[in-house]
């Protein structure tokens, strides 16, 4: 099975009630984020009609904290109505009281990703951006850092440790042709090197690395 993936939002927050039940988007379509993925319209139109996604509390599978009473996708993107179990949960009360007073601004999607397709834009930051064009959908959580969470880097140091020809080899077996590897390898190795002082920027080349490696 592909790995679990996370991918984070500002919440749009429409409105929040006394009964814990608040409306807003957990993803939005068409943008190329911080990992230079883009998520297309219809990419969660297969999962939203098998299931519905859990509501956690900062991707903790022992942390959910109520239910989602609405998903569908419009043009905007993946728009989503829940319910905190407040009074009856204390991490959902908790939550609550930290949603109403704008402390907690943004919601994340655990998922994996089913069907993408890679190609080069002059607008990613990496040279080539991930289109993500169907999603498997397992949870949506409440997070504290919506806009640049590194939750599935586990790390530079890793990768740096990594041989050319190592790189070079799981590139190849991803998909790449030679030529595009080369060219991936080369765009890191430069981030890296140029982000000796910028620990975010390393961590978000090495990210995107991440992601095509593991497919």
């Amino acid at each position: 099975m592909k790995n679990k993936e996370t991918k984070n939002f500002n919440l749009e927050i429409k409105a929040v009630s006394e009964a814990g039940e608040f409306e807003g988007y957990a993803s939005t379509f068409g943008n190329i984020d911080a990992y230079d993925d883009t998520i297309q319209q219809g990419a969660f139109a297969e999962t939203i009609k098998e299931k519905t996604p859990a509501l956690l509390w900062q991707h903790d599978a022992s942390e959910p904290v109520g239910v989602i009473s609405e998903l569908k996708e419009d043009d905007n993107g993946l728009y989503v109505k829940g319910r905190l179990l407040v009074g009856k949960v204390a991490k959902a009360t908790e939550a609550y009281e930290l949603l109403k007073a704008g402390a907690i601004k943004g919601l994340s999607i655990g998922y994996v990703a089913i069907k993408w397709e890679t190609e080069k834009n002059s607008e990613a930051k990496y040279g080539v951006i991930r289109r993500l064009t169907e999603i498997d959908l397992w949870e949506i959580s409440l997070v504290t850092f919506p806009a640049d969470s590194f939750a599935e880097v586990t790390g530079v140091k890793a990768i740096k440790e990594m041989s050319v020809r190592e790189i070079e080899e799981k590139l190849r077996e991803a998909g790449f042709s030679h030529g595009e590897a080369k060219t991936l390898i080369s765009t890191l190795k430069e981030r890296l090197r140029d982000s000796d002082d910028n620990t975010t920027d390393a961590a978000k080349a090495a990210d995107k690395l991440l992601q095509i490696l593991k497919g």
